[in-house]
């Protein structure tokens, strides 16, 4: 079956634009195919840093007819007395493209209408083609896309050919003045020159022998065995970091690996630097000894081998590095020579947030939250938690961290070893900004766990007061992630923790400030933590969504409520659950209707037996006392035993007696057991099974 080849080439996209871009290929080719109604078998997408491809097997040559039925106007409008049609009825045709001859009356539930058919289909796949291909082009999207020429045209980089081949023969279109051909071009060094292409599978393999390889997985594997040769022949090992692999595989299209070294002197820099400087900035590979020490040497992919060796580029990846180290080298002894707590102190003069003051005033505040939290975890460690919190922002003025902003807290580990504080405080100001994103590794010391959390608790609750809370998938301030972290942390550390006296800790110091709703804004942080919670335990598979929902608003302290909710969870099905839960539906739709809330009931009044037992437990429950000693299952005992008394009550007890006062008394009965039921949860919220 014929197949369809679509090949941009332009000057070098950016690496991290890559990925992006082919799905957007993959994922519009398919949805305009569709609508097209043109079937395929499958469609493959990929690039390098000079071309994007899309190939499309499976097609037919001619597009499938299809029929449309069309309702028109009422019959009333559209015949005549005659039967002949109307007017109304010729134009309503000719503006939805119907043939007159299949107009016909039909009965519908309405009463008779006019309905036609829409024939279309049949035009050839590569008229359609020829002119969705130029579309689908013109809409890609970039996180940035520029001009040039003298036409208004906008692209990632300047587009220099296309190469458009359906059924094996050139399928021309034009875009900007540039004409769709069959020809493309190979390494942009190596092998310049025009190859003509007919079908996928003779592009890779032209492309392949003019050093392209079009595909990610082929760079990608062709980068990992090279590698291992070296590592092989110099008996090191390279640390092959999935993510930077990735990212490398995309800036090539002939990857070629060269082992280069730095001075040994620069070994004296912290790990991280070195890493960094290799890694982040320079794209290159990190190497270590046979026992896990990082040695001076690294590994950078090249996008071309030289036929005069790779002395050249060998040097020049050493030469760029050297000064990249230098310059760390330099900011690494200068930062040394300015204490930790000056630098806190120069916080106060660094703008945190408009509306929210400076670093130094954000320090303050969730310093007194760690402090806090310090009171009830560790009180033997309290001193420490506060210094911890009251550095751990200073490296943010470091010449280290502004030069490499992805070490802020690690250099503040190393400046305050370096000053001879305490081992935990250097671990704490390192960890507080742990975790970094989700499946990050979490803080270890009980310093960098508080200090992470009160310093997240109060960005989350600095945002909300100043009315900037996340909406949709905007996110600035990263308050989604930072919420999981907290979670993550106190999960981890087993930390009993009521997180409304953080909030308010956050903005009892912040209403100097700023004017707001204390108790609304607590209420929207807790709403916001607890979604983010209730994702977590329901993808874990850990509680039920319904369930969780249920007992969020018993307590903000997250392990009580995670206990709780797995208790629930474990019981939801049960007939004994089941009965209470409709119970409790069933008894919040009489009060409702009745307008009653009156939670009191007279045991005198109290007529039948069903009633007088259901009294005498509602008298006797112990659930608020057991769930504050976190006895879930003796609470979850107690309520079970009111699911046959209940039943009874229901069968045998007329709520609404004619009696006024046996009628509200029986009232008052049911909205004593509601309230009882909400001891435990919101039980309306939990599903029936």
């Amino acid at each position: 079956m014929p197949s369809y080849l679509l090949e941009i080439g332009c000057e070098e996209i950016p690496a991290a634009f890559i990925p992006s871009s082919t799905k957007y290929l993959l994922d519009e080719w398919t949805r305009r195919l569709t609508a097209l109604n043109l079937p395929f078998s499958s469609i493959e997408t990929g690039g390098t840093p000079r071309r994007l491809f899309v190939n499309i097997d499976g097609l037919e040559l001619f597009q499938a007819d299809k029929t449309e039925i069309i309702m028109g106007p009422p019959a009333a409008i559209a015949f005549n007395a005659d039967g002949s049609l109307t007017e109304a009825a010729k134009k309503f045709a000719a503006f939805k493209g119907i043939d007159e001859a299949t107009l016909k009356k039909v009965t519908t539930q309405k009463g008779e209408y006019l309905q036609g058919e829409k024939k279309t289909g049949g035009m050839a796949t590569s008229e359609l083609i020829q002119k969705t291909a130029p579309e689908i082009i013109a809409s890609m999207p970039f996180p940035k896309s520029m001009k040039w020429g003298n036409n208004d045209f906008r692209f990632v980089r300047p587009i220099h050919w296309f190469v458009s081949v359906f059924d094996e023969k050139e399928l021309t279109f034009e875009t900007e003045g540039i004409k769709a051909s069959n020809i493309t071009y190979g390494h942009r060094f190596l092998a310049p020159a025009k190859i003509e292409v007919k079908n996928i599978e003779e592009y890779k393999e032209k492309l392949a022998s003019a050093y392209v390889y079009v595909n990610l997985s082929k760079r990608r594997d062709m980068i990992k065995t090279q590698i291992k040769d070296i590592e092989s022949r110099e008996n090191i090992v390279v640390d092959i970091d999935e993510d930077l692999l990735n990212i490398v595989s995309d800036l090539v299209e002939y990857p070629y690996a060269i082992l280069g070294s730095f001075e040994e002197s620069f070994l004296s820099l912290p790990e991280e630097v070195l890493i960094t400087s290799m890694k982040v900035h320079q794209k290159y590979f990190p190497v270590r000894n046979s026992t896990g020490k990082l040695i001076n040497k690294f590994v950078g992919i090249a996008n071309i081998k030289s036929p005069n060796g790779d002395s050249v580029i060998r040097q020049g990846y050493e030469r760029v590095l050297r000064a990249r180290l230098n310059d760390g080298l330099f900011f690494f002894n200068n930062d040394k020579k300015v204490p930790l707590e000056q630098r806190a102190e120069e916080l106060k003069k660094v703008v945190y947030q408009e509306k929210l003051g400076t670093s130094y005033e954000k320090m303050e505040r969730f310093k007194a939250i760690a402090s806090f939290l310090a009171d009830i975890i560790c009180l033997d460690k309290k001193a420490n938690v506060e210094k911890t919190a009251y550095l751990c922002k200073a490296d943010l003025l470091s010449e280290m961290v502004y030069e490499f902003p992805e070490l802020q807290g690690v250099m503040g580990y190393y400046y305050a070893k370096n000053e001879g504080i305490d081992d935990d405080i250097a671990c704490g100001i390192m960890e507080h900004y742990l975790p970094k994103f989700a499946g990050d590794k979490l803080p270890e010391t009980d310093e960098g766990r508080i200090t992470s959390i009160a310093d997240k608790i109060d960005t989350i609750s600095g945002v909300f007061a100043a009315g900037m809370k996340p909406t949709g998938n905007l996110d600035p301030y990263g308050l989604r992630r930072s919420a999981i972290g907290i979670l993550s942390i106190i999960e981890d550390a087993g930390y009993r923790i009521e997180l409304t006296k953080l909030i308010e800790i956050s903005l009892n110091k912040l209403s100097a400030r700023l004017s707001f709703n204390k108790e609304d804004v607590i209420n929207e942080v807790m709403s916001f933590i607890n979604q983010r919670y209730k994702q977590m335990l329901v993808s874990k598979n850990v509680v039920a969504a319904d369930v969780f929902d249920a007992v969020c608003d018993k307590s903000s302290d997250v392990i009580k409520t995670l206990n709780l909710a797995k208790v629930l969870t474990n019981a939801r099905n049960t007939n004994e659950f089941q009965t209470i839960a409709a119970s409790y539906k069933r008894i919040n739709n009489i009060l409702k209707k009745n307008g009653f809330d009156k939670e009191f009931f007279s045991d005198e009044l109290l007529e039948c037996e069903e009633e007088r037992a259901l009294g005498a437990l509602i008298r006797q429950q112990q659930m608020q006392s057991l769930l504050n000693e976190e006895k879930n299952y003796a609470v979850l005992d107690e309520l079970m035993k009111f699911a046959p008394a209940v039943d009874a009550f229901f069968e045998k007890v007329m709520v609404m007696a004619e009696d006024v006062k046996i009628r509200e008394n029986r009232l008052g009965l049911i909205a004593s057991l509601r309230k009882v039921f909400l001891i435990i949860g919101d039980l309306g919220a939990i599903a029936s099974k």
